[in-house]
């Protein structure tokens, strides 16, 4: 083989590896905490259309990855494996943002809101009514739980056994069949949504909390930043993209406040007083 023949080829080999990372695929991962029962292929197909959405708006491939393993996106997160993540637990949001260089892309439409829940005919009246009480919450990892240990720790209320779930359906379960005193949800969980219409009763909420966020890894630039934001911000405005978020239970997506999502963080972490 001639050198020249050798020279062109190795020229085309440079080239195509220059151009991999323009066409890379971009990591969409999605994350609904522990509110979610659904298997991966429900989930996988319910934000199908999104995943081609924001395709179309970067100009570039996008790959979906679902998961409910709180450790597993936690690890991720770690690693800044995701471009782009959709996630409902607004505390490993802000953990992200704060230690591994990710950004707030938009915020969901709305609060999130922390419930305390009891049998409609229970004893218990407030939230010091507890001490002492038998306390069901879900993942040590989740949002309600971390918001619910914060609240606690604050009003120095100690309970008398305190047993964590994977699922918020089955902490409803507990309290329902009276196995547990009380128990903690979201309120975008289907137990929150349905308790008080089943005759229960929410003891203690903790409203005002930062909702759903989409965050960016710090390789996103500032181009396809304003690119992917617009895409999220466009949703409500169009049929299909107003059925991508009845898909996925939000109304719409604003740009958010990433300070509101830091300073619920430092709350958590005993490092600043309850946001109000």
């Amino acid at each position: 083989m001639s050198r020249t023949r050798l020279g062109w080829i190795a020229l085309f080999f440079l080239m195509l590896g220059g151009l991999q990372p323009a066409y890379a695929a971009l990591l969409f991962g999605v994350n609904e905490g522990t509110s979610s029962s659904l298997d991966s292929i429900f989930r996988q197909d319910k934000y199908a259309d999104l995943t081609r959405q924001l395709s179309a708006a970067s100009g570039q491939a996008v790959k979906l990855e679902t998961s409910n393993i709180l450790s597993v996106v936690i690890r991720n997160l770690e690693r800044r494996r995701y471009d782009i993540l959709l996630i409902r637990p607004s505390h490993i949001s802000a953990r992200a943002m704060r230690d591994h260089g990710y950004r707030l892309l938009v915020t969901a439409k709305g609060d999130a809101r922390t419930h305390f829940i009891v049998k409609g005919d229970s004893p218990l009246k407030s939230l010091q009514d507890i001490h002492g009480r038998f306390l069901v919450m879900p993942d040590v990892k989740a949002y309600p739980a971390n918001i619910a240990s914060a609240l606690l720790r604050d009003r120095r209320i100690q309970p008398g056994r305190l047993q964590n779930m994977n699922r918020q359906e089955a902490v409803g379960y507990a309290v329902k069949e009276g196995l547990a005193d009380v128990g903690v949800v979201i309120s975008y969980s289907q137990v929150a949504r349905t308790w008080e219409k089943e005759g229960g009763r929410f003891l203690y909420t903790k409203d005002q909390l930062p909702f759903w966020s989409v965050i960016v890894s710090d390789k996103i630039d500032a181009t396809l930043y304003n690119k992917l934001q617009q895409a999220f911000l466009d949703l409500d405005k169009t049929p299909r993209g107003r059925d991508m978020l009845k898909k996925a239970g939000v109304s719409g997506f604003v740009p958010g406040d990433q300070q509101a999502y830091l300073n619920m963080l430092d709350w958590i972490e005993g490092k600043a007083a309850e946001p109000k």
